[in-house]
Formats: C-alpha cells, sequence, structure tokens
C-alpha cells in the first residue's frame, strides 16, 4: 500500500499536464483589438477570428482572410480570400518579402518573443492554466496572458508613451469538425496565383483588385479591404 501511495505521489506533478484534454490544434478563436492614441478620446475597435489546425492558420476579419500553410519543408505559403467575391490569391512563399515566423501568426505571438519576456506569475492549472509575462523595451510595454496549455493568447497589450493597443480573446471553440469545415468553405473558392495576375487582368475581379493597390509587387503581400497595406498586425518577431 506504501509503493501505490509513494507512486501516486511521484505521479501527481504530471497530473496538471494530463488534465488538459482540450485539442489545441483545432480553434476558432474570437479577439478584439482595441488601439488608442493619447490625442484620440475614442479607441478603435475590430474583431477578427482565429482558425487553426496543425499545419495551418487563418485570420479572418469581416471581408478578409489571411491564410498561412506550413508546407513540409517548413516554408509557409500565404492564401488571400475576400469572403464577399468568394475568390482568393495563393502566393508563393518566395513571393513574401521578409522573414514569416509560423508561430507569430499560429498563436498570435511569435516563440521567439515569448522567450524574451519575463514570466511575473503563474496561476492555475490544467487548461486554465495562466501566465504573466512582461517585457519592457526602450519607450515599449508588453504585457501578455498566455494559456500555455492552449497555446493561446488570452490577452496583449502594447503600450508606448502616446499609444497603446490590445488584444483580447473573447471566445473560444476547440470543435474540430467546425474548424475543418470552414477551411474546406474557404478551399472551394477560385483561386488565383500572384505570379499569373499580370496574364488576367480582364478579369473584373483581378483588376478591381489591381485598381485598389491589393495586388502589389514588393509588399507583404497582405492589405486591408481599403487596399491598405497591413501594418504587421498581430505579427510580432
Amino acid at each position: 500500500m506504501k509503493l501505490l501511495i509513494l507512486s501516486m505521489l511521484l505521479l501527481s506533478p504530471f497530473a496538471s499536464a494530463v488534465e488538459c484534454k482540450t485539442d489545441n490544434q483545432y480553434v476558432q478563436a474570437n479577439y478584439k483589438v482595441s488601439e488608442q492614441t493619447s490625442h484620440k478620446l475614442s479607441a478603435k475597435e475590430q474583431l477578427f477570428t482565429l482558425w487553426r489546425t496543425p499545419r495551418q492558420v487563418a485570420q479572418q476579419s469581416e471581408q478578409l482572410v489571411e491564410l498561412w500553410q506550413q508546407l513540409r519543408n517548413q516554408q509557409i505559403r500565404p492564401i488571400r480570400y475576400f469572403t464577399q467575391a468568394k475568390r482568393g490569391i495563393e502566393y508563393h512563399p518566395s513571393e513574401v518579402k521578409g522573414q514569416l515566423d509560423f508561430s507569430s501568426k499560429y498563436q498570435l505571438i511569435s516563440d521567439q518573443l515569448l522567450a524574451k519576456m519575463q514570466l511575473q506569475s503563474e496561476q492555475g492549472d490544467g487548461c486554465d492554466t495562466k501566465q504573466y509575462y512582461r517585457l519592457k523595451k526602450a519607450d515599449t510595454v508588453i504585457e501578455v496572458v498566455w494559456l500555455s496549455n492552449q497555446q493561446l493568447v488570452e490577452s496583449m497589450q502594447i503600450q508606448k508613451a502616446n499609444y497603446s493597443r490590445k488584444i483580447s480573446l473573447q471566445s473560444v471553440s476547440f470543435n474540430k469538425q467546425k474548424v475543418l469545415e470552414q477551411f474546406a468553405r474557404w478551399d472551394k473558392y477560385q483561386t488565383t496565383d500572384y505570379a499569373d495576375i499580370g496574364d488576367n487582368e480582364s478579369d473584373p475581379f483581378l483588376a478591381k483588385m489591381i485598381n485598389l493597390g491589393f495586388v502589389e509587387h514588393g509588399a507583404t503581400g497582405f492589405y486591408d479591404t481599403n487596399g491598405k497595406t497591413l501594418k504587421s498586425n498581430h505579427h510580432h518577431h
């Protein structure tokens, strides 16, 4: 009996890790982004949904979906979908300038940045484990509440002297079927290779995208619905 109790005690440190039965690889997480500048009284807010499977992740706003697929050679292939038109533009990994870090897309914060941050405290266990991180660099303070067993940001606040931005988790679901169905829905959209756009300017949709400035060589490859280059939205390297 003593041996049995001893073995149970020895096992107990691992219990909290086992308790988290959530399959965090299939996720639908709804986020709110609030931005505030000191000279503006009102905060700007927007919503987006993070969808993910083991090898692909998407950030869906009102009319635009930015999707990244991790290929077997670890390269990342971006696809941009326009939900109203049910059309997409596919990029070859070599067509995207700058270094893409899949972890920064997959969980909204890169492993690299998280490793640089200082762990302030930890609470809860199993799926509810929360880690509080902080990093101060020059005039910028970044604070993150990290759900370590779910690989999800609960909140991330970036503060500078006259600017603050906060990303906060509103709701989350781990319904594998629903997530797979959503990716399958996008997969049915008609897509055009970025390299072939020049040969298809007679296509009204592509002509409109070129006209709006959505399609432009040498850019990051992603734009908002007004054709403005997306400023490293939630991309932290």
